[in-house]
């Protein structure tokens, strides 16, 4: 038996009911085992830095198996070759999967500005979500000039109300870490979210923060 052959048994023996239910409920990409995150950390220590695995565990199609993937690279994002990175970004692949390649490798990767600037450009909402993603953490670095700061606060006033959910998510996100990092543009920040009010009326879990976004402000500022 294959390594790979190894861990897709290794996956599928680690499948939940309660995980399997949650995501036919939530539509999740198929196909999938079923497997709960922390079981997939669990057998991702087995194969720690095992980077030849990247591809082959990305290629099944399999869900768990990618996010096995990410865990498995993510203490080397830079050693994975753009190409290898490149393969990943089909937009058949589940979002949730795409978005933790954007914040546990991406982002994380010396040319993550580079991908950035690559992601935006793409004709896909998806890959535009990933794009904002990681302007959001670039912002969040605390690195950014003020001109980029108020050239992209332009942009989000004029784009966000009619961005396409995928991409309007994380654009949102992007407005929030500008006004949480930057305590000049506070003040500006939670006057465009007011105007917009994108989320305003969006119903939260109690325990949960909104994601309207005078609200995630307030509370990321209250956690500082």
């Amino acid at each position: 038996m294959t390594v790979l052959n190894t861990i897709l048994t290794q996956l599928e023996a680690a499948s939940h009911a309660g995980t399997l239910k949650r995501y036919e409920k939530i539509g999740e990409t198929k196909p999938y085992y079923g497997v709960p995150m922390g079981a997939i950390s669990g057998i991702a220590k087995a194969y720690k830095n095992r980077l030849d695995l990247f591809a082959p565990l990305w290629q099944t199609g399999v869900l768990e198996a990618q996010y096995l993937a990410i865990q498995i690279a993510k203490t080397k994002p830079d050693q994975l070759t753009s190409a290898a990175l490149e393969a990943c970004l089909n937009e058949q692949v589940s979002v949730n999967v795409l978005d933790k390649l954007a914040s546990i490798i991406l982002s994380k990767r010396k040319d993550s500005k580079d991908w950035e600037e690559y992601l935006l450009i793409q004709d896909k909402a998806i890959f535009q979500r990933l794009g904002w993603f990681l302007r959001a953490k670039y912002f969040a670095g605390k690195a950014a000039t003020n001109q980029e700061i108020e050239e992209t606060l332009d942009h989000i006033r004029q784009h966000l109300q009619n961005a396409e959910p995928l991409i309007q998510w994380t654009m949102n996100q992007c407005l929030v870490e500008i006004a949480v990092a930057y305590p000049d543009y506070l003040k500006q920040g939670l006057a465009i979210g007011q105007e917009l009010a994108v989320y305003v009326d969006m119903k939260v879990p109690k325990g949960c923060t909104s994601a309207y976004a005078p609200d995630w402000i307030e509370a990321l500022l209250r956690r500082k």
